[in-house]
């Protein structure tokens, strides 16, 4: 009866140990693919070296992975170590004993200070939050402006979760162009999402606007004519203007001023007979005249003009013409 016993009991802990033993290889197991499936989504190395942004971007980036797995403390320290490569892998293999020496376990909250502390040390931090605080948006569009405002973000400390909704969309809106600015910030709007998308939907009607605006402007332009262009057909009226005759002009009459006699000038005139524009007598000049006032040429009195003459007007003579045939000139001759 005792040996039955002795037996069964015997059985009985062969049973459990093989139970254990499974549920052992079991956990085993289970690290081994939470380390391939961690490998499938294609985790970046880090080589360490002296980068103002590649520890951040690979801490993003590797929990970005995490946040679609499982895994404890321990298997993210351990799955993230093995990314490390040439210095990076250097620091981390004389850091790690240290740290465990001195009784300090190190998880995953552990790893990510010693990282940052030595690839972003504190005087690269105190940059990106001088950055953030003369943040402006300047010529970057909103969604632009929006995105650097949430990177450079992370770095300024000094935001509480209690106010931090509050103090970035102040921050935001005094970071904002002019136009904007005097558009949206009368509306105190205080959760930075809806500000974002407000911001955002004025930018793009105002481009809108002004779009509609140039296109119609340059319509009316090209509809217009150029007040400095010429008319299509100006050659061919050039053309057609010289082959016109043009009109000759009637010669002005030239009067001697010497002997009163037309078709010649004073200084062309070959006449002895001299003629005073005072007086209007021949046989001297005005200088040599001896009337001291003006003479009528009507009357000729002194003390006005024939235009302001009283007495009737001389009746002008008129030359006569006389044709002589050849016959009454031998007879004249004889």
């Amino acid at each position: 009866m005792a040996g039955r016993n002795d037996a069964a009991f015997a059985a009985a802990l062969q049973a459990m140990a093989q139970v254990v033993g499974q549920q052992h290889n079991a956990g085993g197991n289970d690290g081994v693919r939470m380390l391939e499936t961690f490998l499938r989504n294609h985790p970046p190395t880090f080589k360490g070296r002296y980068d103002l942004d590649g520890a951040q971007t690979w801490l993003k980036e590797v929990e970005r992975i995490f946040r679609v797995m499982q895994c404890t403390d321990i298997q993210m320290v351990r799955f993230v170590t093995h990314m490390l490569a040439e210095e990076a892998d250097d620091w981390w293999v004389s850091v790690q004993p240290v740290l465990e020496n001195g009784g300090v376990a190190v998880t995953w909250a552990v790893f990510r200070r010693e990282l940052l502390n030595r690839y972003f040390p504190k005087d690269v931090r105190r940059k990106k939050e001088f950055e953030f605080l003369e943040l402006k948006q300047g010529n970057m569009s909103v969604t632009e402006y929006a995105a650097k405002f949430m990177e450079l973000a992370k770095f300024y400390a000094h935001y509480t979760a209690e106010t931090a909704q509050f103090s970035k969309c102040i921050k935001f809106e005094n970071g904002l162009r002019v136009d904007i600015k005097r558009e949206i910030g009368y509306q105190k709007i205080r959760n930075f999402s809806e500000l974002v998308s407000c911001c955002r939907i004025y930018e793009e009607d105002t481009k809108a606007h002004y779009k509609v605006v140039n296109e119609r402007k340059g319509k009316g332009q090209q509809s217009r004519p150029k007040p400095y262009s010429a008319p299509a057909d100006k050659g061919k009226q050039r053309v057609n203007d010289e082959r016109r005759p043009k009109m000759k002009e009637a010669p002005v009459e030239i009067v001697c001023y010497n002997c009163s006699e037309k078709g010649h000038k004073s200084n062309a005139c070959t006449g002895d007979v001299k003629r005073c524009f005072h007086c209007g007598k021949k046989g001297h000049t005005s200088t040599e005249c001896k009337y001291d006032d003006v003479v009528c040429f009507n009357c000729n009195k002194e003390g006005h003009i024939g235009s302001q003459c009283k007495k009737p007007k001389k009746a002008q003579t008129t030359g006569r013409v006389f044709a002589l045939t050849g016959t009454q000139t031998e007879n004249g001759d004889r």
